[in-house]
């Protein structure tokens, strides 16, 4: 069935599991959305199912290895430049959090997509990524 023989418990894994899966079933109801929309939460599903299941693995490991050299353009490692996307993600995080709580219904939609964006960029700059994928295996192994 593709498990890997990691020693988890079986509530551990049912768990994991079930975070996994609930993450991909929000996909849809936030990929309309402006933004990245599902794009977090593919990679979220994906990395909670990844630590039991061999397929979720390999899925992540090809995107991260055809994802890398976009990585590295959009987001080099110069601290000038880190800053700068730092500074962006926050005030992007401000205006979405202004939009949120001043608006009728459309701009609170798009205060969504605004606030998904800052997230996005907050944890793909300073290879956040690389952090978060890091301590999620490690989380997967106790």
């Amino acid at each position: 069935m593709g498990r890997k023989n990691n020693g988890n418990s079986l509530f551990k894994v049912i768990v994991t599991d079930l975070a996994g899966i609930g993450c991909l079933l929000l996909v849809p109801l936030l990929g309309p959305l402006p933004g990245p929309g599902g794009i977090p939460l593919i990679l979220a599903g994906l990395g909670f199912l990844a630590v039991n299941h061999d397929w979720a693995d390999n899925a992540i490991h090809y995107v991260k290895k055809h994802s890398t050299n976009l990585r590295r353009i959009l987001f080099p490692a110069k601290k000038s430049i880190e800053l700068m996307w730092d500074i962006f993600a926050i005030l992007l995080l401000g205006i979405g959090f202004m939009a949120n709580i001043s608006g009728g219904w459309l701009l609170k939609a798009l205060s969504i997509g605004i606030l998904f964006s800052a997230s996005t960029i907050l944890i793909m700059n300073r290879k956040r990524m690389e952090w978060l994928d890091k301590n999620l295996r490690r989380f997967g192994k106790k």
